[in-house]
């Protein structure tokens, strides 16, 4: 039986259900044809060119994404620009696009839960439930395994993380014993953490009033960066879709883009 693209947008709304995408958010088939015949997967957390090439290369029919191709609304499609330059050519090679964002973000086993593990933070809750499951929604608030001070945690989730840099500020009262989490741009979700009983935030894209907030009540903040927030997922997405799809009998191929790395330069 010939695997199609709708094969593969079944399987990944069973792992992450639009359902729980945010209301603003642009999650599933981006471009492409559902019935398109597809027996490679590559799986990443940007639809960029270098990886829409790649896919290309490696034979790839579908690129599943964590952020969306299309986000805001196409006024026209100008294939001067670079957004049209993408969709050219997955359209000219029959690649398709379908993207997992803020479904992924909050389902049970997702980008956060994943964060959580990383960080061996303990019994987990969600940060900020849906209205209808309270065990999914965005960020997670997680306990350490043993107290420790500020910068302890801060040098602990460096190396966890492996990360060359990090930035962290504020300073929570007393030693670190719980931990908030939330991949990718925390900010909307500051006003939760610093509801919960969490001493520190974990996030990315931290921004400079944000750090005065978190800082004038006694709480702390690390920015791990957005990339390397989210970029954990896709390895992990590669490996669970692929063994979904053996499960179902669909004979395809998944992989993760090799070429993807953050955007960001430091000196």
């Amino acid at each position: 039986m010939t695997t199609r693209i709708q094969n593969i947008i079944e399987v990944l709304e069973a792992l992450a259900p639009a359902r729980l995408a945010e209301d603003w958010d642009n999650v599933g088939l981006q471009v492409g044809h559902p019935a398109w015949p597809v027996n490679k997967v590559l799986v990443a957390l940007d639809p960029t060119l270098a990886v829409v090439d790649e896919a290309i290369r490696e034979g790839a029919a579908a690129v599943i994404t964590h952020h969306p191709l299309i986000f805001r609304p196409l006024r026209c499609l100008d294939l001067a620009t670079a957004t049209g330059r993408i969709i050219q050519r997955l359209v000219d090679k029959r690649v398709a696009v379908i993207a997992a964002h803020t479904n992924l973000d909050s389902v049970s086993g997702g980008i956060n839960d994943v964060l959580v593990d990383l960080l061996a933070l303990q019994n987990a809750t969600v940060l900020q439930p849906t209205v209808d499951d309270g065990n999914v929604g965005l960020g997670r608030v997680g306990a350490l395994a043993q107290p420790m001070a500020f910068e302890s945690l801060v040098r602990d989730i460096r190396t966890r993380l492996g990360l060359a840099h990090i930035r962290y500020a504020g300073q929570p009262q007393g030693p670190v014993r719980q931990v908030a989490v939330c991949s990718g741009s925390g900010a909307s979700l500051i006003a939760s953490f610093l509801d919960s009983p969490a001493d520190v935030y974990v996030t990315g894209d931290v921004r400079y009033h944000d750090a005065r907030e978190i800082e004038a009540h006694g709480r702390g903040v690390i920015d791990i960066g957005h990339f390397e927030s989210e970029h954990i997922i896709v390895g992990r997405l590669a490996a669970l879709l692929g063994d979904r799809l053996i499960k179902q009998g669909l004979d395809v191929i998944v992989t993760a883009a090799a070429c993807e790395q953050t955007p960001f330069m430091t000196l």
